[in-house]
């Protein structure tokens, strides 16, 4: 059965559009004799495509268009509509739209074509319930506004949409509650873990990906949730999750090393927080290079900040007002906020960067390109945390075994050479 439809031109005049359209005979018998009157109807009030109204009458869930042009009951297209349509079974249309099977070429064009007609959309939540998964990945950040959450979550995006899962982001905000004070976590146990039983049970995600923000342990904060449960940019010794993480005391001390091969003796320390991880992690790497050069660092030389820029000026000033016969020719700082508050103090003193005094930082954030001269730092590569957790969740779900050796996985740093170390002669 054929339907045209009529709507207003520019001039507010009726005129006939040039199209025509046929509906499933099994569709008809269900639709109200006056159909075309009210389709006809809903494009003159609506000023709406013929395209728009033929959605309305395939796609949604219950849409009938009563006499005032407002929606109405129609059938939903299912599985059996497209089958009947086809002429095949239901199971030959699901092995098409599932692409568990192998189909016939011309079978499979033939159910295509009536998808994309009716423009058939398969039923999530059903599918869901029946084969037991939502292919739904939920992502935990610590907080979204954090250095490594931007990088690390574009880098699970991009595993994931190559692939049939979808990701489902929930941002716990701690850095309003904790700032820089990582050692309060466990205050937050009850908040996170609420939050992953709303991504288990509320939302149920196949898997959880926890993003951290700060590079710590968090074994025995997040509770088993009898899913796969990956920890990225933080390590967890629980038994029941995986951690991906970066290189931190290696690439310490191979740019400690290219200071001290820059033939650099004087060399000075800002880290961070004493009792956090990475501080100490990256100090063991310095103090390796040391030795390992049969040196030894000098700790009246070694100042402790909080990672923020404030805190590397601060400590930069006190390093330049020692009563010492000779000032340090290089600064390693433990990250690149910190590396840039040094700088911001050896400036003021009327001292050079590199000419007087050496800087590198860490992290590789933006301002380490935009300040001059640029600052020679370490990359962590973020992405890729974030890309291989991704990968470690998608093995977990497909019962694969390429991770089962490997708990924590770490990922490779970089040294990035810029202009802010200068060669002693």
């Amino acid at each position: 059965m054929l339907f045209c439809f009529l709507q207003k031109d520019n001039s507010n005049r009726l005129k006939k559009i040039v199209h025509t359209f046929s509906f499933p005979k099994h569709l008809m018998t269900s639709m109200p004799n006056h159909c075309e009157t009210i389709c006809k109807i809903y494009v003159i009030i609506n000023k709406n495509s013929v395209d728009t109204v033929l959605n309305i009458l395939y796609n949604s869930k219950s849409n009938r268009l009563n006499q005032e042009g407002r929606v109405m009951t129609l059938p939903t297209i299912t599985i059996k509509d497209i089958a009947r349509e086809a002429g095949v079974s239901t199971a030959t249309v699901s092995y098409v739209i599932n692409g568990t099977r192998n189909v016939i070429p011309e079978k499979r064009q033939r159910i295509l074509d009536v998808i994309s007609k009716t423009n058939y959309q398969p039923n999530q939540v059903a599918k869901s319930l029946r084969m037991k998964k939502t292919n739904i990945v939920g992502v935990l950040v610590e907080d979204i506004l954090s250095f490594p959450a931007a990088r690390i979550i574009n880098g699970i995006s991009e595993y994931f949409e190559k692939t049939d899962y979808h990701i489902l982001l929930n941002d716990l905000r701690l850095m309003d509650s904790l700032f820089n004070k990582y050692d309060q976590v466990d205050g937050q146990k009850d908040k996170i873990n609420q939050a992953l039983t709303f991504l288990n049970f509320g939302a149920k995600v196949d898997a959880i990906i926890y993003v951290g923000m700060f590079d710590r342990d968090i074994s025995g904060i997040i509770q088993d949730m009898k899913k796969p449960l990956v920890i990225a940019y933080s390590t967890s010794s629980d038994d029941y999750a995986y951690s991906v993480t970066y290189e931190n005391e290696d690439v310490s001390a191979k740019i400690t090393k290219h200071i001290i091969d820059s033939g650099h003796r004087n060399i000075a320390v800002i880290t961070g927080l004493a009792n956090t991880a990475p501080a100490q992690i990256r100090l063991n790497g310095i103090n390796r290079a040391f030795k390992d050069a049969n040196l030894v660092l000098d700790n009246a030389l070694v100042k402790y900040g909080d990672w923020e820029r404030t805190t590397g000026y601060s400590c930069m000033k006190e390093l330049l007002e020692q009563e010492r016969t000779a000032l340090p020719t290089a600064v390693i700082a433990m990250n690149d906020l910190m590396a840039v508050g040094a700088i911001d103090a050896i400036r003021e003193a009327n001292l050079r960067v590199p000419e007087d005094i050496s800087v590198v930082g860490f992290d590789n954030r933006e301002v380490a390109d935009f300040i001059f001269p640029k600052l020679t730092t370490i990359e962590i590569d973020l992405k890729q945390i974030g890309f291989k957790a991704a990968q470690v969740v998608a093995s977990r779900l497909n019962d694969e075994k390429d991770f089962d050796d490997e708990r924590t996985i770490i990922v490779p740093s970089n040294i990035i050479l810029r202009d802010t170390v200068s060669k002693i002669i």
